[in-house]
């Protein structure tokens, strides 16, 4: 919380506090005095000024003494002791008033009324702060992990396309020219649209759909890729890069392409709920071998908990040498 908001914080309490503690006085010399219409609102100010200032006293006794309190309980003890010896010192101050007991009793149930106020005030104070401070730290880590994920994708997919680009030049330039510009769309939606916190969700298919084109250049295999997709998703957004990690994986880790459906990709949208399934056959001995297997999917996770919170259900299950994605997500509309 900013200085200047916790200073207006303050201000906007005890005026609100003035007003209830003026409105109280009003009414109780209205009952008490029968020349209560001589009686003018500066008087009333007069007697509400000085019931501020002693309300504040315990208020900021116990405010900044609450963060003691916080880092170790036992600092407690303390305030209590205090409490008890003001309230012997207050009886036998009053002498032989035969209403001392209750008289002090009520000045230690103010001041203790008071600075607990104050304690939970700083504790509440406290705890906004921290929270702010997770969440923000929660966010430069996405933030700093999703800008790491960008950074792995770019030269491991960018040297594989650049390398069957150059194959195609000689046997189909049409072709090699038509899967440059895709890697050129790709490459604009990484430096540019991925920055942002949603992207229309239009966008990030035509994003996909230009990674698998360049994807199925190396395949050996037509049917090795089975991709579907169905619904509609105008005016739909979608935080960026969010399915992209699961193909890119699935592409990473997948056996040879000659055989059909090695890698079964679908998307559906229905009711504002995304539906995506991903998986791929995989060799599980070459699997083990690889250290880095599931690149980027702790960060995919970590962005879909900040992202998308109570408003997704992701399943990842490897089983008889078939890796599986399942990934349902509600998703806004504008």
């Amino acid at each position: 919380m900013k200085k200047s908001l916790n200073i207006l914080l303050h201000i906007g309490f005890w005026l609100m506090l003035g007003v209830i503690y003026f409105s109280l006085i009003d009414i109780i010399f209205s009952l008490d005095r029968a020349d209560y219409k001589s009686i003018s609102r500066w008087e009333v100010f007069n007697e509400t000024v000085p019931g501020i200032v002693v309300m504040s006293i315990p208020f900021y006794i116990f405010f900044f003494y609450t963060k003691l309190i916080i880092k170790n309980v036992k600092y407690l003890i303390y305030p209590l002791i205090l409490m008890v010896l003001f309230y012997i010192g207050n009886v036998i101050w009053d002498g032989n008033n035969a209403d001392k007991y209750i008289d002090s009793l009520k000045a230690v149930t103010f001041i203790s009324l008071f600075g607990l106020l104050g304690g939970l005030f700083q504790f509440f104070t406290d705890w906004f702060k921290k929270n702010k401070l997770k969440v923000e730290l929660e966010r430069k880590n996405y933030e700093s992990n999703f800008a790491l994920l960008r950074s792995q994708i770019n030269p491991h997919f960018l040297f594989n396309t650049l390398h069957n680009i150059d194959t195609l030049i000689y046997d189909n330039q049409e072709k090699a020219s038509k899967s440059l510009v895709k890697l050129s769309d790709i490459m604009r939606y990484m430096l540019k649209e991925a920055k942002s916190d949603f992207v229309e969700f239009q966008k990030e298919m035509e994003h996909l759909e230009n990674y698998l084109s360049l994807e199925q250049l190396r395949l050996k295999n037509d049917k090795f890729l089975n991709f579907s997709k169905n619904g509609e998703y105008q005016a739909i957004n979608i935080a960026p890069m969010i399915m992209i990690p699961f193909v890119e994986n699935a592409f990473k880790h997948s056996v040879d392409s000659i055989i059909d459906n090695g890698i079964v990709i679908k998307i559906r949208i229905e009711n504002r709920v995304l539906s995506f399934v991903c998986e791929n056959k995989f060799d599980k001995f070459e699997t083990d071998k690889d250290k880095v297997h599931g690149i980027g999917l702790d960060t995919v996770k970590k962005r879909l908990d900040l992202i998308y919170k109570n408003r997704h259900k992701l399943s990842i299950n490897s089983d008889n040498s078939v890796f599986k994605v399942i990934l349902e997500i509600e998703l806004n509309e504008d």
